[in-house]
């Protein structure tokens, strides 16, 4: 495929430079130590909004709910160039990335009301999907969504979920038939994480800070207007969520490559520069050239969409290929660092504290939105059309399990 901008495209790119010079040059990224404190999250509600005016927001999606009506490839060249500049953590992305797109898919009306409200950085939203028995095997959710009149009452536990301390609103797969196999007796709701009943206790991190959750579910009412798709086929409702969580997780938590070039330049490995080493500049070259793969891989892929092509396994492909070469990049700085990598001080070095937070957290990306083992099943399964593993739970009731 051709990789260059087309003439529309850019025009378009022109303008969103234009429109961030304009409108970001005050911008300034976040430290690890103001993860979630109220001040970073106005400033970051602030330029969500600057974006939603603009229609910058959510670039594919139509105007009538807080989108440009644009294409695939437009939200790439935003994403690029927006990628330049210096940005607040993005409280929004979950929202945005995974929690919205079912509801734009499979929602009512009602429930699309959400999506321009969110857009405008005014709502921010968790995923209630893990559960400590169901992770990996995310079909194994235990939490229970029971009939109540014209609703639910919904009793369970999530775990490792993600901003749920300041979220408005969190989507939440329960179950609702134990007598049907586990993938099929399962229901999408939405749920507002301010209700009576739902209880939210921080974990403590390795890094010290606290953005996961645990999310407690004591009987909370919901009305059947929080339902998301038909009852018992949420299964197919939470992979629409999961696919587009797939998708977002090339760049994220990843150190920048200047960064990492920035590094190498200014550390020393036995008296020589690293840079000057011939290994460490084979290595960067090695990373440079995979990482500058996966985006050309992603842009095939949103060429596909632009084309109104439909997706098979390439999000699971794209996730797998970028949470490796993150992880390998993340610790490959820490070498770099040596002895003083295993300390925490950013006096010790300006850049430790951007690539020591993605060295902590790397590992972790490799389970979220999907482990790699259900990957690679995934891709050898769809793509490769390789039979399937067995399963012992195939056709049985869940309650059988």
């Amino acid at each position: 495929m051709d990789f260059s901008d087309t003439p529309e495209e850019a025009n378009f790119r022109a303008e969103v430079r234009a429109w961030l010079k304009a409108n970001g040059s005050a911008l300034q990224s976040t430290a690890p130590d103001e993860l979630y404190t109220e001040a970073d999250i106005a400033r970051c509600r602030q330029w969500q909004r600057k974006k939603a005016d603009a229609g910058y927001a959510h670039i594919v999606w139509p105007q009538e709910y807080g989108g440009m009506g644009g294409t695939w490839m437009q939200a790439a060249i935003f994403d690029q160039e927006e990628r330049r500049l210096p940005r607040p953590f993005n409280y929004f992305s979950v929202g945005i990335g995974q929690c919205l797109p079912p509801i734009m898919n499979c929602g009512s009306e009602e429930q699309k009301q959400l999506i321009p409200r969110t857009l405008r950085g005014d709502l921010i939203w968790c995923q209630l999907f893990s559960e400590p028995n169901a992770g990996v095997d995310l079909a194994a959710v235990r939490t229970k969504a029971v009939r109540q009149g014209d609703g639910w009452q919904i009793s369970g536990q999530k775990v490792w979920t993600s901003g749920a301390h300041v979220a408005d609103y969190g989507i939440l797969l329960a179950r609702t038939d134990p007598e049907l196999p586990k993938h099929k007796g399962l229901t999408f709701f939405v749920v507002d994480m301010r209700l009576p009943g739902v209880n939210v206790k921080p974990i403590k991190q390795i890094s010290g800070h606290s953005e996961f959750n645990e999310v407690f579910l004591d009987a909370v009412q919901v009305p059947d207007s929080c339902r998301l798709g038909e009852v018992n086929q949420g299964w197919m409702v939470a992979m629409d969520a999961l696919s587009a969580e797939r998708f977002k997780r090339l760049n994220t938590r990843m150190p920048s490559m200047l960064s990492v070039l920035d590094l190498a330049n200014s550390c020393n490995i036995e008296g020589t520069s690293a840079i000057a080493r011939d290994d460490v500049r084979q290595y960067l070259a090695g990373a440079l050239a995979s990482k500058c793969a996966l985006e050309n891989f992603m842009s095939r892929m949103l060429t596909a969409l632009s084309d109104g092509r439909e997706l098979g396994s390439e999000a699971s492909i794209l996730k797998l290929m970028s949470c490796q070469l993150n992880q390998d990049l993340s610790a490959y700085t820490m070498d770099l660092f040596g002895a003083q990598g295993a300390i925490l001080d950013e006096q010790t070095h300006a850049l430790q504290d951007e690539l020591y937070d993605a060295y902590l957290w790397t590992p972790g990306l490799r389970i979220a939105g999907g482990a790699d083992e259900i990957l690679m099943n995934i891709i050898a399964e769809r793509s490769l059309g390789l039979p399937g593993e067995p399963r012992l739970d195939k056709g049985k009731a869940f309650k059988d399990l």
